[in-house]
């Protein structure tokens, strides 16, 4: 498997949310460890929550996602 780059993958999971009319990019903080996902922030629904978190792992190299994201 090839080293995944954290900033792109990061640009990439944001980029990804914030195309999506379900997600306010203000809200949802995105960090990387290789391919490890860690979102962070607020959501306005459970859906969205698990939303993001597909989202997240939809985008080629994670290998984890850990969903901190809240419903407020």
């Amino acid at each position: 498997m090839s080293e995944v780059d954290a900033e792109e993958l990061c640009d990439d999971i944001t980029h990804a949310l914030g195309h999506s009319w379900f997600f306010d990019p203000q809200t949802i903080t995105v960090a990387i460890n290789g391919g490890a996902v860690t979102l962070m922030g607020t959501v306005r629904s459970e859906r969205e929550r698990k939303m993001a978190a597909a989202a997240a792992w939809a985008e080629p190299g994670v290998t984890d996602v850990t969903n901190e994201l809240v419903v407020a």
